[in-house]
């Protein structure tokens, strides 16, 4: 009888509603309100030009049958931000994406950035530089446009280069996405005005 009574809270306990997990607005912002389909323009200190399009913004949920004793009580979030880029960069890994995963309401969204093979975080217990966190740093672009704590990701630094190698590092700001990236032979290619 003992048993079959702990059977039954057990199983009871995974009944009722599960709790739909959001981004914060500060994890939010890192997915910037653009339509899909929308060209991002990018010019080089060499004279070369790139187009990005931007794909479709994807998010979903998961344990949307809320079952509580194998999945939890939440419903994680998922959201994934894409730019297709004119200028193939690594044939293996050619999209340029930002991806937040948040299964629980009180610990921060796993913020995941790649770029044509370069990639921010480091698989889990990897380090390969002084800081694996996030950096923010001034950036001015030749345009004259001024972000006055952009995040830079530099291969070796806080990010690694699982691609061809020829992403150097990248910077982003929340409001406008994608705004600079070097390339390892030097060539820099910053956003210009659409």
């Amino acid at each position: 009888m003992k048993k079959l009574l702990s059977l039954l809270s057990l199983l009871t306990a995974g009944c009722g509603p599960c709790e739909q997990v959001s981004l914060t607005p500060d994890e939010r912002a890192w997915f910037p309100a653009h339509p899909a389909g929308k060209q991002i323009f990018f010019r080089s200190n060499r004279g070369n030009a790139n187009t990005m399009t931007l794909i479709e913004q994807r998010e979903w949920h998961t344990n949307t049958n809320c079952n509580k004793l194998e999945e939890g009580a939440y419903q994680p979030i998922h959201v994934q931000f894409g730019l297709n880029s004119a200028t193939q960069y690594d044939p293996k890994r050619p999209y340029f994406s930002i991806t937040a995963d948040k299964t629980r309401p009180d610990r921060p969204a796993r913020l995941q950035l790649s770029m044509a093979g370069l990639d921010y975080p480091l698989p889990s217990g990897q380090k390969i530089g002084p800081t694996d966190v996030l950096v923010q740093e001034p950036c001015t672009l030749r345009s004259g446009k001024a972000y006055l704590a952009a995040y830079v990701f530099r291969d070796g630094q806080n990010a690694k280069n699982y691609g061809t190698g020829r992403l150097r590092a990248f910077y982003w700001d929340k409001q406008d996405g994608l705004i600079r990236y070097d390339l390892a032979d030097g060539e820099v290619f910053e956003r210009v005005a659409n």
